[in-house]
């Protein structure tokens, strides 16, 4: 049962464990690509920094190309070429002082010098001296000796060729690149002089620096040709298959070498300079580590609470379905079926309700002219509840009041022989049925009609108001029933109506008008039409106590209704003494006539001794010996208060004894096959169901399940003797079978009698041993 209870909560955990997958699996996705694109981003920001510095570096090679045109170009240079001897010291002079002029229009240019080839000369902004000592004493280049010197820069051709001159070392200060021009332009490899530009290798630093991650790694600067002319580390040698990764003009990739990965950013200048970065992976990975790190705890942080949440709302989901299974399980004492989860017996639960509230739906249906025509007859004699008159009670019986003031018509048929074609009880039920019918056809949804005697029919008027239009509809209607009746099926009716009244408590009074109405008809004859607001404004001499409310009265006493008697004998108060001047003789004529219904009253109940010794005087002598008419109404109601008192106590210790008899009676028959309580019932003289309630109020269950009780303990009585079968058991204490007996006697034990005799013979041998 526990597993089964459970189902349903762990499709619930799974969904909501489920539902929380969605997001954690996108963040993992997130999660695995957040490397790459950290990575991109780390080498798209590099690259923009190497684009940065390459078009830097590109505008001072050009400047430096411009630079060496305007040196070639320069007239006191080009004398030089074709002057000769002594001549050309005036020549060198001017020459230097040009060159100085030029010096000063770049910073990018750490120094620049001419070689002469012909007189073996370097001149400078500066100096004029041979090559040797320029170049072994004044400006050595880095790296290289005299003889490297003539024949890799200063013999052959060149136009803005580069040579590195390494230290060595890191220390970048001493460090220049050379660039050489052959002069003057255009004359190939028969020039006659050699334009050399130094670079100091220390601003191209500068401009690396702001390059991120350079710190970590290793920037490197080539040529056109390939030569490693700057290099972060110091040596001019590139990297194995360094040179193969960067064919392309610019990218970046993922570079392995010496077993560590490098990430790999490089782009080409205008001049064909390459420039390219190479950083660790790790030091990149680093932050990014750092963050999948904290990712992976927040992950799991989210998993687990997650889990416990999804845990909680499954439970608290759950609840209201577990609590629904356990009030349904308890309130139709059944139990779920293995296959069933909550879903399914609660569904299956509910498709039995709604079929058993179709079948009582249907069978209210077929008793609902029944009990819709038993409420009207009550209200109309004024036997209803104020609880009954409420919205749902009414519509329960298929009634509604949707207006505030009702009227009562009484419709008499006082011949129909001419319709009718024998006078039987068939022939009578169908004018009944015909008059029923008509009415309330005629009526729609105004009101309804219900049958008040054999050949009497009242018609309960619904309306909006006591208007002259209200009135106007009634006497249509009346006018137009009665000409169809006695038109079509030759029958002859007397119609008498009441006032309309405010509230449907006051259908009774409007009853009891139409009855006084009614009561005109051997004054205007039969055939007529009387209204109770024209006959009532007549002189009249007497007062109002007709013999059905007397009836009423009597009954309600016998009853011991005290509210009930109480409400008429107010009413008749009030129509005869409250609601017109009357003189003391009339009322205490009307009282006297009220006296005399309570005396037929105690009579009846043999309590008129009782009543005489309890209020302590002559009932009649204390009426006669009232001063005025509310004194009177005093002592009648103390009167109807002794006389309901009495019938009360009367009747609870009469209950008391039927109760008695009734157990006894059950106690001395159970063994008869045919005690039932219809059978009970009938020696009693009493309905089943009024019996059946009697017992149940005074001992709180059923006189069929006490008929039960008392059979199956007879019945274990029984089977405690072996000699006996269990159909011979069965049918001592009342069954006919033993079918019944077995399914009955499992219901009660919870086992089957076999098994119950069983036991006791367990029971025994136990004992014996």
């Amino acid at each position: 049962m526990l597993l089964r209870r459970k189902s349903i909560f762990l499709t619930l955990w799974l969904s909501y464990i489920l539902i929380l997958l969605i997001p954690v699996t996108v963040t993992f996705v997130l999660y695995i690509n957040m490397e790459k694109t950290m990575v991109d981003n780390a080498n798209r920001s590099n690259l923009a920094m190497l684009e940065q510095a390459r078009q830097i570096v590109d505008t001072n090679l050009q400047e430096m190309e411009q630079l060496g045109v305007q040196i070639a170009t320069q007239p006191k240079l080009q004398t030089l070429w074709t002057m000769k001897g002594s001549d050309k010291s005036i020549q060198y002079e001017e020459t230097i002082r040009a060159l100085r002029n030029i010096r000063n229009g770049s910073r990018f240019i750490d120094q620049f010098y001419i070689y002469l080839r012909d007189d073996d000369t370097v001149i400078s902004s500066t100096l004029k001296t041979d090559a040797a000592t320029f170049f072994t004493e004044l400006y050595p280049l880095p790296g290289r000796s005299l003889d490297q010197v003539r024949s890799e820069i200063l013999s052959g051709y060149h136009y803005l060729d580069y040579f590195s001159a390494p230290q060595g070392n890191q220390d970048h200060t001493a460090n220049v690149i050379a660039s050489a021009f052959t002069l003057p332009l255009g004359e190939g490899s028969n020039g006659k002089g050699t334009l050399i530009m130094l670079i100091n290798e220390q601003q191209i630093f500068d401009l690396i620096k702001q390059i991120q991650w350079v710190n970590s790694g290793t920037m490197l600067i080539l040529d056109s040709k390939g030569q490693v002319m700057v290099s972060t580390t110091g040596r001019n040698e590139l990297p194995a298959g360094l040179l193969a990764e960067i064919s392309d003009s610019n990218g970046y990739k993922t570079y392995s070498t010496e077993g560590q990965d490098q990430m790999l950013s490089y782009t080409t200048g205008q001049s064909g300079w390459k420039y390219i970065s190479l950083v660790p992976k790790h030091v990149v990975l680093e932050r990014v580590n750092e963050i999948k790190f904290w990712a992976l705890i927040l992950l799991a942080f989210v998993i687990a609470a997650g889990s416990a949440a999804a845990y909680w709302m499954a439970y608290r989901s759950y609840s209201p379905i577990r609590d629904l299974v356990y009030t349904i399980s308890k309130s139709k004492s059944v139990q779920r079926s293995g296959s069933a989860n909550e879903y399914e017996f609660i569904r299956t639960s509910i498709a039995e309700s709604l079929a058993e509230g179709k079948e009582l739906k249907t069978k209210l249906a077929g008793h609902l002219p029944v009990v819709r025509a038993h409420f009207l007859n009550r209200l109309l004699k004024g036997q209803v509840d104020q609880a009954e008159l409420i919205p749902d009670s009414l519509a329960f019986m298929g009634v509604q009041f949707p207006h505030s003031h009702v009227g009562v018509v009484l419709i008499e048929v006082d011949e129909s022989n001419e319709f009718r074609i024998e006078e039987s009880e068939r022939d009578y039920a169908l004018v009944r049925f015909i008059m029923f019918n008509l009415s309330s056809e005629l009526l729609g949804d105004d009101g309804y009609a219900t049958e008040t005697d054999s050949n009497r029919l009242a018609l309960v008027l619904n309306a909006p108001d006591s208007s002259e239009q209200t009135l106007h509809n009634r006497d249509r209607l009346i006018a137009e029933l009665k000409g169809i009746i006695e038109e079509r099926f030759r029958m002859k009716i007397t119609v008498a109506t009441s006032s309309i009244h405010h509230g449907l408590t006051e259908a009774s009074r409007c009853y009891n008008e139409a009855l006084n109405a009614l009561d005109y008809r051997i004054i205007h004859g039969i055939s007529s039409i009387i209204h109770y607001d024209q006959i009532r404004e007549m002189a009249r001499t007497d007062y109002y106590y007709p013999t059905e409310v007397e009836a009423q009265f009597m009954n309600v006493l016998k009853s011991g209704e005290l509210d009930a008697a109480e409400r008429i004998l107010g009413d008749l108060y009030e129509r005869n003494i409250g609601s017109r001047d009357a003189t003391p003789e009339l009322g205490k004529l009307l009282f006297l006539n009220i006296l005399g219904t309570l005396l037929k009253v105690t009579d009846a109940l043999k309590i008129d001794d009782k009543m005489s010794s309890g209020t302590g005087s002559d009932p009649v002598k204390l009426i006669l010996n009232s001063t005025s008419a509310d004194d009177m109404l005093k002592k009648v109601r103390e009167l109807i208060v002794f006389i309901c008192n009495s019938v009360r106590e009367a009747r609870s210790e009469q209950h008391e004894r039927w109760h008695e008899r009734m157990k006894q009676y059950i106690d001395h028959h159970y063994e008869d096959h045919s005690l039932s309580l219809t059978s009970i019932a009938d020696h009693f003289g009493m309905t089943p169901q009024y019996m059946s309630g009697l017992f149940k109020k005074q001992y709180g269950m059923n006189l069929t399940d006490y008929m039960i009780e008392v059979r199956i303990s007879e019945a274990k009585r029984l089977l405690a003797d072996p000699g006996l079968t269990i159909l011979q058991v069965a049918q001592r204490v009342g069954y006919t079978t033993d079918i019944g007996f077995i399914r009955v006697f499992k219901k009660i034990e919870g086992i089957t009698p076999g098994k119950y005799r069983e036991m006791l013979q367990l029971s025994d041998n136990r004992k014996d041993s």
